[in-house]
């Protein structure tokens, strides 16, 4: 019976979503903003425990995700813009910016959430950043022990890490936070270098080097555009 039953349900399902097309109208779930649903994919897989977490109602959180898919989209938006030559990459930056979202997040959630959110947003940011330095690590200084490794990343996230620099969108801003953080890297260096043998400090000179060639690359580029 319930096979029977499954089979009948299947079929009007199927007749109902014809007779729907055929009338030039979706069937009921149907969607083809592909914009959307694309940014839906991104909020979850970026925020998706962020509102898991919070203690608010099912429509509450719906809310919520609902206005950071709207950012999202405006991303893509102004992504598909920068690559057809209509927009700057200065406005992708500031879209892209937490300050961005969390402007637009103050609207709907609370003080308590908005600490939630900044702790969260840091959170991630530490752990984005470490894996990053990690994976440089293991390409410019493979001969590095990995206790060595976890004193240099350690180190490195002490002085450079999310939290530890405020970084300003704007051209002089830019080229402050490229001082500063060039100022970080010098101090990392110094507290690494007591810890580790010569040998292995000239493998890990190999990953400094080359955080300090970027760094000086992004301040020469900020300054031209001064």
């Amino acid at each position: 019976m319930q096979a029977i039953n499954a089979r009948h349900s299947l079929l009007m399902m199927l007749l109902f979503n014809c007779t729907a097309l055929a009338q030039g109208s979706p069937p009921p779930g149907y969607t083809d903003n592909v914009d959307e649903q694309m940014a839906k994919m991104q909020v979850q897989v970026r925020y998706g425990g962020f509102l898991e977490k919070l203690s608010v109602s099912d429509s509450r959180r719906t809310q919520i995700a609902s206005l950071i898919t709207g950012v999202f989209v405006q991303r893509n938006a102004a992504s598909r813009d920068i690559s057809a030559g209509r927009a700057t990459a200065v406005t992708m930056e500031e879209m892209t910016s937490t300050k961005y979202l969390r402007q637009r997040l103050i609207g709907v959630l609370n003080s308590e959430e908005i600490s939630e959110f900044d702790e969260f947003e840091l959170n991630y940011q530490q752990v984005q950043l470490r894996n990053n330095f990690n994976s440089q690590l293991s390409l410019t200084a493979p001969d590095l022990s990995e206790a060595n490794r976890e004193v240099v990343l350690t180190i490195l996230m002490k002085h450079m890490g999310a939290g530890q620099t405020k970084v300003s969108s704007s051209g002089g801003g830019a080229v402050d936070e490229s001082q500063r953080q060039l100022q970080a890297l010098m101090n990392a260096r110094r507290e690494i270098i007591p810890q580790l043998s010569q040998e292995q400090m000239q493998e890990t000179e190999k990953f400094l080097s080359r955080i300090q060639s970027g760094l000086m690359t992004s301040q020469s580029m900020n300054e031209t555009t001064n």
